[in-house]
């Protein structure tokens, strides 16, 4: 897997000397056009070359280490293409008053389709290249760099929640107060209400490509798959409908697998389609390599199923995690149903005796849950007594 990622990684090479190219050429086309001196030029073009070749070195490190967010990782050359726009973006500012810069945009753009250290440190580097070709103050690199980092902490996380009005409004909200701080208040005039026209028109600029980047990211990320999961999770395709035909028992099982994997993905803010799908899916054994090609299952809900099968059962994922004990339990329950169907059965006797038993083998030992998630898995299963009269 990692020398596929290592042969992968240098497919990104040519981009990146593009724009390298593009960078060199931009400055002293940008610079001529402003009657620059040459050995500014000069110190800018090598501080920008040396910047773009540390991130093109950090980016390749992430993608090795697989620390990129959400499926950036199967799309190594959509980072680059965002670093050309915002590029582009860098050069237009050159020709637009410092209060005036979108560079919120380019913030969350570049961490968006990247991770956040990744994107702030790009960002950064394209606002430092306008900052010197505009001969702007060092405030203006300062303003655009809180206010950016900022609004990149709040829209972390996105495919899981994807709520962005209130981290929209609060990212506009820090830039007014930045662009207030650091353009308006250190004029060397008299406040003035005309001082305030141009940041509150970068206020409304940068709200609107914001909400345009959003709807492309989601649109392209978030809800990439939604059309696929609405397909296979449907209890009347073909697949499941074959396993309700051929063995009602192992449907069922699935059925109640994946109702507890939807609630308890909802409830730790997992990817509860994702679990779903592998509730519905994961007792189909050996055919099941076989229908997750057929049926092009999406890379989360693969991952969930093929570490739940493979031979070592080593769960690391949270997801594996959820999956294993609403099997159990679902299985465990159904087991003493049938065996003694008129008796009354105790359910939270039989979910504390299963986890003291993961607890007592280490089962989750090599998971990132935590002891609080998994006790609020427990919990949930407790939670869900009337639901065990199905199982019968």
């Amino acid at each position: 897997m990692e020398k596929n990622r290592r042969r992968l990684s240098w497919r990104i090479f040519p981009a990146e000397i593009v724009i390298l190219i593009l960078c060199v050429s931009g400055i002293w086309l940008l610079g001529s056009v402003r009657q620059m001196q040459q050995d500014r030029l000069l110190g800018i073009s090598v501080m920008a070359l040396l910047g773009l070749s540390v991130i093109g070195f950090h980016f390749r490190r992430e993608y090795l280490l697989g620390k990129l967010d959400y499926d950036n990782e199967e799309h190594i050359l959509r980072f680059w293409a965002c670093i050309g726009l915002g590029l582009a973006t860098a050069f237009a500012c050159g020709f637009l008053p410092a209060a005036g810069w979108p560079f919120l945009l380019v913030f969350v753009m570049l961490s968006l389709f990247s991770n956040m250290c990744t994107g702030i440190l790009s960002a950064s580097l394209l606002l430092m290249i306008s900052v010197a070709l505009s001969g702007s103050g060092v405030e203006i690199f300062a303003l655009y760099m809180v206010s950016g980092t900022f609004a990149v902490t709040l829209f972390r996380h996105l495919e899981s929640d994807f709520h962005f009005a209130l981290p929209l409004f609060l990212s506009v909200l820090c830039l007014m107060v930045c662009e207030t701080a650091g353009v308006v208040l250190t004029a060397n005039a008299r406040p003035d209400p005309e001082m305030f026209v141009i940041p509150v028109a970068n206020m409304i600029v940068s709200s609107i490509l914001l909400l345009g980047c959003l709807k492309l990211f989601s649109s392209m990320v978030v809800y990439r798959y939604r059309e696929k999961y609405l397909d296979i999770n449907d209890t009347e395709n073909p697949v499941l409908a074959e396993l309700r035909q051929r063995d009602r028992r192992e449907y069922m099982y699935g059925i109640h697998t994946a109702y507890f994997c939807e609630r308890i993905g909802k409830r730790l803010d997992l990817d509860a389609d994702a679990l779903k799908c592998a509730g519905y899916y994961h007792r189909l054994g050996d055919r099941l390599g076989e229908i997750m090609e057929e049926r092009q299952f999406p890379p989360a809900a693969r991952a969930v199923l093929q570490e739940y099968l493979s031979a070592e059962r080593q769960v690391t994922r949270k997801e594996t995690a959820v999956l294993l004990c609403a099997d159990i339990v679902v299985t465990s329950v159904s087991y003493l149903l049938e065996k003694a169907p008129d008796r009354k059965l105790d359910a939270d006797k039989v979910i504390d005796a299963i986890f003291a038993k993961f607890r007592e083998d280490g089962t989750f030992d090599r998971c990132n849950i935590t002891v609080a998630e998994l006790c609020t898995v427990q919990q949930i299963f407790k939670e869900e007594k009337l639901y065990y009269d199905f199982l019968r």
